[in-house]
C-alpha cells in the first residue's frame, strides 16, 4: 500500500501542468524500453525518480530527485544500500555517464528517445520547447544544438549492447538539432 501511495505521489509530480516532455508518458516509455533488459527493482525505482523533480530553469533536478528518493524509499522498508543505489543512478542521469553497472541500462533507456523515428523525435523537441518557454528561440536553439553536439562528440552515446543498436539513429536525430 505504501508503494502505491509513493507511485501516486510521483505520478502527480510528473503530471504537473508545466511538464510537456518530462511527464508520465516519458516514464512509461522508459519502463517499456526497460523490458528489453529487463530492469530490476532498483532500476525501476531509478526510472520513476530520475525526473521526479523537474524545472527546466534549474540545473539541479537530478540531485533534487535523488534526494527525494533518499527521503521516500526508506519508508517502504528499503535499506540504505538499496536507496543509495537508486539515488546514485538518478544522479548519473544528469551527465548520462554511468558510475555503476546498473546505471548503464537506465541511462540507455533515458537516452532512447534520441533514437526514435524522426517524426516522434521532432515532436519531442516541440514538447521540450514548451518546457523552455522562458527562453527565447535563439537561446533554445543554441542550447539544444550544444546538447546535441556534446552527445555527438562522445565516442559512444549508449552504454549497453541494446543501446548500441540505436546509436546510428540517435546520431542522425542529434545532427538534426545541430543543423537546425
Amino acid at each position: 500500500m505504501a508503494s502505491q501511495h509513493l507511485l501516486l505521489e510521483l505520478s502527480a509530480l510528473y503530471c504537473q501542468r508545466d511538464r510537456h516532455y518530462h511527464d508520465l508518458r516519458h516514464v512509461a516509455d522508459l519502463l517499456a524500453w526497460g523490458r528489453a533488459f529487463p530492469l530490476d527493482e532498483i532500476q525501476i525505482w531509478a526510472v520513476w525518480f530520475h525526473d521526479a523533480i523537474y524545472d527546466a530553469s534549474r540545473r539541479d533536478n537530478e540531485e533534487l530527485s535523488a534526494q527525494l528518493a533518499e527521503a521516500r524509499l526508506p519508508a517502504l522498508g528499503y535499506d540504505e544500500a538499496f536507496v543509495g543505489e537508486v539515488a546514485r543512478i538518478v544522479r548519473d542521469t544528469a551527465s548520462h555517464v554511468p558510475t555503476t553497472e546498473r546505471s548503464k541500462a537506465v541511462i540507455d533507456v533515458d537516452l532512447a528517445p534520441l533514437a526514435i523515428s524522426r517524426e516522434r523525435f521532432l515532436d519531442n523537441r516541440a514538447r521540450i520547447r514548451k518546457e523552455y518557454a522562458f527562453a527565447c528561440d535563439e537561446e533554445f536553439k543554441t542550447g539544444t544544438a550544444a546538447f546535441a553536439q556534446s552527445m555527438l562528440d562522445r565516442e559512444q552515446i549508449f552504454h549497453t549492447p541494446w543501446g548500441t543498436e540505436h546509436e546510428a539513429r540517435a546520431r542522425e536525430n542529434l545532427q538534426l538539432l545541430v543543423d537546425w
